[in-house]
């Protein structure tokens, strides 16, 4: 799994050197793997720019480095919520709650993502992974499906897709929270 935080400022920055210059330094020490140190530098920034899409998303990527997975959703969702359209962001916080579990967090994201080209195999059979070890094989066969009808060549899935339906009682689907694999490409 790959969470990035930006290290690319185009965005606009505030006026203020001292601020840029704080915010950069956390940039820095995360790159450096200082984490911890990081975070501090760039939430000392956040209290004065609450509303800077791309430092929220730093800050998200960094606090998920510490295993602070609540906070890095929290902040990434603040993220989302101001840049909707970023791919970037979105990855951010579609990998940080598959990291965390949090499996129908993650999965409300996947349209958006499909959308914007992001969405991929390997990231379906990941989700579908997680979700067989939280014992939703449902939703996990609706995510093996969406990877197939992705990537039609993967040949493992079919056998993989029939076990799993094997399995589940004929009256079970999704209803819990019902997956709609996008079928329009």
């Amino acid at each position: 799994m790959t969470v990035q935080a930006n290290s690319n400022t185009d965005q606009t920055k505030p006026d203020s050197p001292a601020a840029q210059d704080q915010y950069q330094k956390g940039l820095d020490l995360a790159e450096a793997g200082k984490h911890a140190e990081a975070i501090e530098c760039i939430q000392q920034y956040i209290s004065s720019y609450p509303d800077d899409a791309e430092a929220l998303n730093d800050t998200g990527a960094i606090l998920h480095c510490l295993g602070r997975s609540e906070e890095a959703i929290e902040h990434l969702t603040k993220a989302k919520n101001i840049l909707p359209d970023s791919a970037e962001i979105t990855w951010n916080l579609a990998e940080t709650c598959l990291a965390a579990g949090k499996t129908d967090q993650a999965i409300e994201l996947f349209d958006d993502m499909e959308q914007m080209e992001l969405l991929n195999v390997e990231l379906l059979n990941r989700t579908a992974n997680i979700l067989l070890d939280q014992d939703k094989s449902a939703k996990a066969l609706k995510m093996l499906e969406w990877s197939q009808k992705l990537s039609p060549d993967q040949e493992i899935l079919g056998p993989m897709i029939e076990i799993i339906r094997s399995k589940l009682p004929e009256n079970e689907n999704a209803d819990d929270n019902e997956i709609a694999v996008n079928t329009d490409n």
